[in-house]
């Protein structure tokens, strides 16, 4: 009797994708801690049975003049997701053949993002859609779309979860019908019967991932995947997942509020680092053209807050930051950042602590960013001193100014090239006086205002 060749064991970084022989604490490649999972090799040749002949090659690579591919182009063939702000993340919406890997915490609404996105493309064209689903039934699919008021008579569905047997079906639909869009929710949930492990596990993620990228490329489809993440935020698996994707788009939004933020993480067809705004709504998730609406808070003056201006991907929000400095008995105050980066602020009081004598040390201080907003654009540096100093020093200022700029550890305020852009779009929203390196050159002229 034969026996099958066991499974060799090796351990793959998270953050690198690197291979190793053993267990390390530290990564010997990238140096990052706690990143190493343990990783069972499949006892087959990866590439086996893949395309159909049982591990035979398909015959020697062809090669073209590079110039012969360019009516094929993919940005000459985009799709317009029909959600405006989905296509500012996208680029300018799918492109034919993409792979999109969607992920965020769960609740934040990943599936009905993407069930809106499949009711307008069967909205805006005669195309067909199809979506496939390992962990809901369609009767529960049907349901949320008829509470979120989506047709779905140009939608197929399925809830099979052998990723082969999914592939065989969607050759047969695409044979009859015109699909242009497929979704599967989610990788983590789906297997493949020729790949060791079980489902969600490194090796049956990347065959699964693998089958899904082969069959769009071949068929010229545009596949959006919903990921899981880990308790870390991290799209479960190793990064090699993200490298075998086109798209990688992260969804994030607190469970309290409507407000939902996606972001581009990786997209080899447009810009990254840019994001969309969206609010979730009984009818599915709306976009939210103008985000500022959100953030900005017109009331009359008050003490301890202060508006500012933070560059998110290539435009301009604005929002308020609040702040709440009381007396404390502890030998270490507390320092609760929201919305701003815990050692920003910490930095921030260490300014306002030098340059202009106040004795931050002697309070708890409290720090919020209204709607939610996650602050990493350093530009907030000063709204964020203002709203403190308006805390310590009981002075309020007009929540119609602006202020903008970066705090230098020497107390000076740094100037900002996308001043011109920043300026006309917030006297568009109706500041009336626009605070930055030119009007305060230092910390200490905040006595001055």
């Amino acid at each position: 009797m034969k026996v099958g060749k066991k499974a060799s064991t090796s351990f793959v970084c998270d953050n690198c994708g690197s291979s190793f022989a053993s267990w390390f604490g530290k990564c010997p490649e990238c140096q990052e801690w706690n990143t190493l999972k343990e990783f069972k090799e499949p006892s087959i040749n990866p590439f086996h049975s893949r395309n159909g002949t049982n591990g035979t090659t398909s015959g020697k690579a062809e090669f073209a003049q590079l110039k012969q591919f360019a009516k094929n182009t993919p940005d000459s063939s985009r799709l317009s997701s029909g959600l405006a702000e989905l296509d500012r993340v996208l680029g300018g919406g799918f492109v034919r053949d993409e792979v999109i890997l969607l992920s965020g915490e769960p609740g934040v609404g990943k599936s009905t993002l993407l069930i809106t996105v499949l009711s307008k493309q069967a909205l805006a064209s005669d195309n067909k859609v199809a979506y496939i689903s390992s962990e809901e039934a369609g009767h529960q699919v049907e349901g949320r779309c008829r509470r979120l008021n989506i047709k779905t008579d140009s939608i197929f569905f399925s809830s099979q979860k052998d990723i082969d047997s999914i592939l065989e079906g969607l050759s047969a639909l695409i044979a009859k019908n015109k699909i242009n869009l497929l979704v599967f929710d989610s990788l983590q949930g789906l297997f493949a019967a020729n790949s060791p492990g079980l489902p969600g596990s490194v090796s049956q993620a990347k065959e699964v991932l693998l089958k899904i990228v082969n069959f769009s490329k071949q068929n010229k489809l545009t596949s959006l995947v919903i990921g899981h993440i880990t308790k870390e935020g991290e799209i479960a698996g190793p990064k090699f997942l993200e490298h075998m994707v086109d798209c990688v788009l992260f969804l994030e939004g607190e469970q309290t509020s409507n407000l939902r933020i996606l972001r581009s993480f990786k997209n080899r067809f447009g810009p990254t680092e840019e994001v969309g705004f969206f609010e979730m709504t009984q009818t599915g998730m709306a976009e939210v053209l103008n985000p500022s609406e959100f953030f900005l808070e017109w009331a009359d003056k008050a003490v301890g807050k202060a508006s500012v201006a933070v560059r998110q991907g290539v435009r301009v929000v604005f929002a308020t930051v609040e702040t709440l400095v009381v007396s404390s008995s502890l030998a270490f105050p507390k320092r609760v950042a929201k919305g701003v980066d815990q050692k920003r602020l910490e930095l921030i009081l260490a300014i306002l602590k030098k340059y202009l004598r106040l004795a931050v040390d002697k309070f708890d201080i409290y720090v919020n960013v209204s709607g939610g907003l996650k602050i990493k654009d350093t530009l907030a540096d000063l709204g964020v001193a203002v709203a403190l100093y308006s805390s310590l020093t009981a002075k309020a200022f007009d929540p119609k100014h602006l202020f903008i700029g970066e705090l230098g550890l020497l107390g000076n305020v740094r100037k900002t090239n996308t001043l011109a852009l920043i300026t006309k779009e917030a006297k568009r929203l109706g500041f009336t006086k626009i605070y930055s390196a030119g009007q305060v050159a230092t910390i200490q002229n905040l006595k001055q205002i």
